[in-house]
């Protein structure tokens, strides 16, 4: 089959949804010897670097210098120009990592990783409430099929949605790119002990809660620091006030955008993970926490408990007292803490991108036929 990307997630600064795809994509170039793989990227701006290519056998790759927002506007706006032109062929299927399809394919698949856009607009990133809000529709009716990366997504699905979308969504989990090698040390100085959060600084990561649990587990445990590693988004503003009335400012680091080299070294020697989302559709950083060997605290919600099961500490979402405990508790309790870092290790036994890779050519092959 000849099947096409949109490799434009990983182009750069990539953050969830690049890194899913560039993972699953290079997993399943070790994998498959059959099928052709169109690559296609474009920005005005930048190159693809070769080097981030997937290594298929058969493989086919383009470079276009096309704005972002201009292809993006008539692709989703108009369903033009099919990828497959750009390629001289029609491509039986087209991948997108995700909601809204991709023009040109036989077949469409579309990869869902959550929907809070539409169950909680306020938390989430402005241009995604607006932008996939008013296209999702149409894209899962056009879609052949979809991946979920969780019960919890596809449950999410059906009930919007309703049963034909539910029954064409197949539930797909995450690798982890993380391995035991700590990898480059970043250019700030990193504290010898501290917690750690990875993500974009938005309301739905929920960071208030963080700081305020983060200030009150200080008045019992010292020496310890936090450090905000991601992009600085909606939020951060907001974050920065906090910090600066609360007097933290000696307390927390906030890292910025950072490279996976350097991520992976932060959580190879962090304390542990703390991931306080009010919404998430899987968790990634869970798992990279759970590769990593370290414990894990985490937002007491659906979707943490489905994929994590009882590897996470676990606190209430909305209340900074509850996650102070589980702050102190992890840094005091040896036992505890060893317990969590042995079922860290045996979590991750449980998800690869091989794995992932298999299952989604497996989808390929059923959609195809």
């Amino acid at each position: 089959m000849k099947i096409g990307f949109d490799i434009r997630p990983f182009l750069s600064g990539e953050t969830g949804v690049g890194v899913y795809f560039k993972n699953l994509l290079h997993a399943m170039a070790k994998i498959d010897r059959d099928n052709i793989f169109y690559l296609f990227s474009s920005s005005f701006k930048e190159k693809f670097p070769e080097e981030l290519l997937p290594d298929f056998k058969n493989r086919r790759f383009r470079n276009l210098r096309i704005p972002v927002s201009v292809l993006n506007f008539f692709w989703f706006r108009f369903s033009f120009p099919p990828m497959g032109m750009f390629f001289g062929h029609r491509l039986d299927i087209t991948h997108s990592p995700n909601p809204l399809y991709i023009p040109g394919g036989k077949k469409k698949i579309i990869t869902i990783h959550d929907l809070s856009f539409l169950d909680s607009p306020d938390l989430a990133m402005p241009e995604a409430a607006r932008y996939f809000s008013k296209k999702i529709s149409r894209s899962i009716k056009k879609a052949d099929a979809i991946i979920a990366v969780s019960e919890f997504t596809r449950s999410r699905i059906k009930e919007i949605f309703g049963k034909n979308a539910y029954e064409k969504t197949s539930v797909i989990y995450h690798g982890s790119d993380i391995n035991e090698v700590a990898e480059k040390k970043p250019a700030f100085e990193v504290p010898e002990k501290y917690f750690l959060f990875t993500g974009t600084i938005e309301p739905r990561k929920n960071l208030a809660v963080l700081i305020r649990g983060f200030s009150l587990a200080l008045k019992d445990i010292e020496g310890i620091k936090l450090i905000l590693a991601g992009k600085e988004g909606s939020q951060a503003s907001e974050i920065r006030r906090l910090i600066s009335v609360l007097k933290l400012e000696d307390n927390i680091t906030i890292t910025g955008y950072l490279p996976r080299e350097e991520l992976k070294y932060l959580y190879a020697h962090a304390d542990s993970l703390v991931f306080p989302s009010h919404y998430e559709g899987f968790g990634l950083p869970v798992l990279e926490a759970a590769f990593s060997g370290i414990p894990s605290i985490v937002s007491d919600i659906e979707v943490f408990r489905e994929i994590f099961k009882e590897y996470p500490l676990y606190f209430e979402k909305d209340d900074p007292e509850s996650l102070a405990k589980a702050l102190i508790l992890i840094v005091s309790d040896n036992k505890l803490r060893d317990k969590k870092k042995r079922e860290a290790i045996e979590t991750g036994k449980k998800f690869s991108w091989e794995k992932a890779a298999k299952q989604t050519l497996e989808l390929y092959d059923k959609t195809g036929k």
